[in-house]
């Protein structure tokens, strides 16, 4: 079962505001339908539009499974999500709503300020700190599952399959992207 992702942009960030499961098969319908309306924007870098509406079919893992999302203007967006992914109207008017796409971006926002200054903590360790502090919190669990997670998607078929089409340099940083991830977690088993 995979699930189809909305998101909305909002300076210059995708914010999600509906996910649904869907069949494999049918999403890989709908999204197609979407990518040949007249109204998809289709992307080449541009920077994000405020209120464009992305749509994407990913696995339950968060890989992506179509290798196209559909793109369409806020303007759009309402009348292509009914009409390609048989969304009900209010839903999508609920969805879309202004207050309702800034009270997710708000959210969306301290979320991930407080991530950050969690990891500025985690990662902040100096002579001053004990030994004993500095361990915790470089062997906290969520750096670990942040280092984890890395390593599990850096070894993906579709990560693998997408570096190999990307320039040599891409490659080689990935390599030691993986390389260091690893080093990372050989070292704090160690403590």
């Amino acid at each position: 079962m995979a699930l189809l992702v909305m998101q909305v942009a909002v300076s210059g960030e995708l914010v999600e505001v509906f996910e649904m499961p869907v069949d494999d098969v049918d999403g890989h319908r709908m999204l197609a339908c979407a990518n040949e309306d007249e109204r998809v924007i289709h992307r080449a870098g541009q920077i994000l539009e405020d209120g464009e509406v992305w749509i994407d079919l990913i696995d339950r893992d968060g890989e992506t499974l179509f290798d196209q999302v559909a793109c369409f203007h806020r303007a759009d967006a309402a009348d292509a999500l009914q009409l390609h992914f048989n969304m009900n109207a209010e839903v999508v008017k609920d969805c879309l709503s202004k207050s309702n796409v800034a009270s997710l971006y708000a959210r969306h926002r301290v979320a991930a300020q407080a991530y950050f200054r969690k990891i500025d903590r985690l990662v902040d360790c100096s002579m001053v700190s004990s030994r004993q502090s500095n361990r915790r919190r470089v062997g906290d669990a969520t750096v670990m599952d942040l280092v984890i997670e890395l390593r599990r998607r850096l070894d993906s078929a579709d990560t693998v399959l997408a570096l190999s089409e990307l320039p040599m340099r891409v490659q080689a940083a990935a390599d030691q992207l993986k390389e260091a991830a690893e080093s990372y977690a050989a070292a704090v088993q160690h403590l």
